[in-house]
């Protein structure tokens, strides 16, 4: 009987331990806040927010591949309003946050093949590619707001309400977010089309993007914590 209470009494200890480690999970949050489970329990769009340990990521500066990246926007809250007319003092956008363009806005508008990394507080936390371009990307990224917990539609990606609720959620606790940049070499190919030859661009970003995913995880074990997929074709 004595030695089952003892027993008893390590068992108690032990699911203390547990429940305190759960609790604290996230105490290494990305954000740096210790409540970071509170502030996420408290969010009615939580099913739409992605927690991020600051461990499940690597710092830009240290990137293996950082080399072939610039910054090419800031990604902030959006706030700004009309300033005349019978709008002053409305929002411009009902979208919550906006992608700042650090780059010329023709780089930014051009249709064409890029990578890239999404950054939170310096520490990497997806890579993707785009065949459209950066304003075309942005844009889907966007219709993340039509979540039907905003009252809306519900109709966007998994991928964006994801990447875009989440980033909203960061941005309200002050974290900094940006977009790093690598726009793809333009690869042409000529092929024979009823007898004659025809020179064509050839998509490429998806071998990239995968590429890169599979030496990011080589590198550093595993993928970004908000990229979770990459073309099994180009796996290793």
């Amino acid at each position: 009987m004595i030695i089952k209470k003892i027993e008893m009494k390590y068992l108690n200890k032990y699911y203390i331990i547990i429940r305190k480690m759960s609790e604290t999970t996230y105490n290494n949050d990305i954000s740096g806040f210790a409540n970071i489970n509170e502030l996420y329990e408290s969010s009615l769009i939580k099913k739409w927010i992605k927690l991020i340990p600051i461990d499940k990521s690597i710092p830009f500066d240290e990137y293996n591949r950082k080399d072939h990246f610039i910054l090419i926007a800031d990604i902030v809250l959006d706030n700004e309003l009309f300033t005349s007319g019978k709008k002053q003092g409305n929002k411009k956008r009902n979208t919550l946050i906006q992608f700042v363009p650090t780059i010329s806005t023709e780089a930014f508008n051009k249709k064409t093949e890029w990578l890239y990394l999404l950054v939170i507080n310096g520490m990497i936390v997806k890579i993707g590619g785009t065949r459209t371009g950066l304003k075309g990307r942005v844009a889907s990224y966007l219709c993340g707001h039509h979540i039907e917990e905003r009252g809306k539609s519900g109709d966007c990606s998994k991928t964006n309400g994801f990447i875009y609720n989440t980033f909203e959620f960061y941005l309200n606790l002050g974290c900094k977010i940006q977009m790093y940049g690598y726009e793809l070499p333009k690869t042409e190919i000529t092929i024979e089309i009823f007898g004659k030859e025809t020179k064509i661009t050839a998509q490429t970003y998806h071998a990239y993007e995968s590429t890169f995913l599979e030496d990011y995880k080589k590198n550093y074990n595993e993928y970004p914590i908000l990229s979770d997929n990459c073309d099994p074709d180009y796996k290793e």
